[in-house]
């Protein structure tokens, strides 16, 4: 596949000190004490020089996904099949390149204007990565930060764009009630994106949510601890999916979408692997709002 990984998010908030208290102290991500040209916090969570960028802003949603490739020469290509698409691909300038500290980089929005970046060469950190909490630590390496879910008023449209042109490969489909999702991935990550119809009080072009995925179920009850502790408004309890197998919960960002924390998620073997459509998200577990006594 063309695109190698989820490389890098960066999201606009209106509460900066609010993003980096939850980074910090719930998720477990390091804040950077070096800021960004445009004043952005950056919070690393491997040894990258970063995977999540905050910028000041009343958009209060991701600003720029970014996707990695492995060498140049696919950038370029990626580049160009995009174009063919019909979409417009800017190269980023010297400038751009420094500030997401990567080598270089194309911008385009998708067929439904949702802004992305393709990349090559993120700029890792010779200093080890160093949690303010006792966690084990992220799971990301060639699987990259975790996913990213994404409303769609053209859904079909938008399937095929990432399927046809971007190259992800689908590893399953959930309909449930008035919600329809394709998941897709990109390495063995069950998903690195997926994409949902309109619905779920969402309309298209609206971040449902960001998922990262932690080394162990530890990690990931003693953050979820720390959500109900502090009262923070939950999307959905402690649970299990049923496609991925993921343990998870989902409460809500100083930004407004989804955050999912989890750990479990199965790897997928291209050589053995059979696409299904699934009725329910959740094996267990994972309760709605209204599903709480």
């Amino acid at each position: 596949m063309s695109i190698s990984q989820l490389g890098y998010i960066g999201i606009a908030t209106s509460d900066i000190p609010a993003w980096i208290d939850t980074a910090s102290t719930i998720i477990g991500l390091q804040v950077r004490e070096d800021r960004g040209e445009d004043g952005e916090y950056f919070f690393r969570m491997d040894d990258m020089h970063h995977r999540f960028a905050v910028h000041e802003g009343e958009a209060n949603d991701v600003l720029y996904a970014g996707w990695q490739v492995e060498t140049e020469g696919r950038l370029d290509q990626v580049a160009n099949t995009i174009a063919a698409a019909g979409l417009d691909v800017h190269e980023g300038s010297a400038e751009l390149c420094r500030q997401r500290h990567v080598k270089r980089l194309f911008q385009f929005k998708d067929v439904e204007g949702y802004p992305n970046e393709v990349y090559y060469r993120l700029e890792a950190d010779c200093t080890p990565f160093q949690s303010n909490l006792p966690i084990s630590g992220f799971k990301t390496g060639t699987m990259g930060l975790g996913h990213v879910v994404r409303h769609c008023k053209q859904y079909d449209e938008m399937v095929a764009f990432y399927r046809d042109v971007m190259g992800f490969k689908i590893s399953d489909y959930i309909v449930w009630a008035d919600a329809d999702a394709t998941f897709m991935r990109c390495n063995k990550r069950h998903h690195s994106l997926a994409l949902i119809n309109e619905g779920l009080g969402h309309v298209g072009g609206q971040t449902n949510h960001i998922m990262v995925e932690m080394q162990s179920l530890d990690d990931v009850g003693r953050a979820y601890d720390e959500v109900l502790k502090r009262q923070l408004p939950i999307i959905m309890t402690l649970g299990r999916h049923s496609n991925d197998l993921g343990i998870s919960f989902y409460f809500v960002t100083p930004s407004g979408f989804g955050f999912e924390i989890g750990c479990g998620g199965i790897e997928v073997d291209d050589d053995d692997w059979n696409v299904k459509t699934f009725n329910s998200t959740k094996l267990w577990g994972h309760l709605l709002p209204h599903e709480r006594s």
